[in-house]
């Protein structure tokens, strides 16, 4: 795992509560509504666009892209960028600022709103495509989920969000989560960069980590270990039962949330090979496979919808 510390840095680095030159010129405001709080490393912003991978023909989907300051360290790595903002004043700013960029397009848009595809359309690109973006911690789940679940998934995705939902992101050995389990499915994440609050303005109250991604070959095809679509939502039903009460015993976990009897639960986990005494944290991904398998045959209406 590659991780990278980054301190306070020299270079005419304003103080906290104070913009940079280029945003004071500009008249920015952050909106505390939108949970706005602008990177201004220059170091980390480079950082981040090379973790993207890009060339000179690759296609970037930024998401929350400010007043451009990441959106421009992308367009000079790749040859086209749709950047996508919320707020409409930012979105200009950003556009006007950076005209001189041929293959940038920046929308005023709701990421939310639209699925991958249609934000690539509306600028007349098209995947395959990276996703990169400074994620407002209030929708960094959802955002994440969305291009993880595309019809068009990105085949990479570089996004900074807050450290601890990082962490959960990325797991481990014994520190697994819904999260981390989710992300599996679809790709491997890592950690790359930690990031102070120093680095932005204003500063955040949270400390953030910059992660990465990476896709797995066609994992729309084979779904969760080689589960296929049509099931997803019963394997994501068997997860959150798994985690609803994370620092309870797998087995007291279970039998609450699917309304088993203690000898039903037990039966399930033994015919998957697991230890009952686990904790959800625990499991790998092929172990919850094992698992869904069981249940699949001996109990299926656990996980009937509703």
């Amino acid at each position: 795992m590659l991780m990278r510390q980054h301190g306070p840095r020299d270079g005419g680095r304003s103080e906290p509560d104070t913009p940079p030159e280029y945003l004071r010129r500009l008249g920015v405001r952050p909106r505390k509504a939108l949970g706005q709080h602008f990177l201004i490393d220059e170091f980390i912003l480079s950082d981040i666009a090379d973790a993207c991978g890009l060339g000179s023909d690759s296609t970037v989907l930024e998401i929350g892209a400010g007043p451009g300051g990441l959106t421009e360290e992308l367009a000079r790595r790749s040859g086209r960028v749709v950047a996508v903002e919320l707020d409409e004043e930012l979105a200009a700013l950003a556009r006007g600022r950076l005209a001189g960029y041929l293959g940038l397009c920046v929308l005023a848009a709701d990421i939310l709103d639209f699925a991958p595809e249609e934000l690539l359309q509306e600028c007349d690109a098209s995947p395959p495509y990276v996703a990169c973006g400074n994620l407002p911690y209030y929708i960094t789940q959802p955002v994440v989920r969305r291009l993880l679940e595309s019809a068009a998934p990105p085949e990479r995705i570089v996004v900074m969000v807050q450290r601890e939902v990082a962490r959960r992101m990325v797991g481990g050995a014994g520190h697994e989560s819904l999260l981390s389990m989710s992300v599996r499915c679809y790709g491997v994440a890592e950690s790359l960069i930690e990031v102070p609050a120093t680095a932005f303005w204003p500063q955040p109250k949270v400390q953030s980590s910059v992660i990465r991604i990476e896709r797995l070959a066609e994992p729309a095809e084979g779904g969760p270990g080689g589960l296929p679509v049509a099931l997803r939502d019963r394997f994501f039903k068997l997860l959150r039962a798994g985690f609803s009460e994370p620092r309870k015993q797998l087995h007291n976990a279970l039998r609450s949330a699917l309304g088993l009897s203690r000898e039903e639960t037990a039966a399930l986990l033994a015919g998957a090979h697991l230890d009952p005494a686990l904790r959800a944290q625990h499991l790998a991904l092929e172990d919850w496979r094992r698992l869904y398998d069981t249940v699949e045959r001996r109990r299926p209406e656990t996980l009937d919808a509703g």
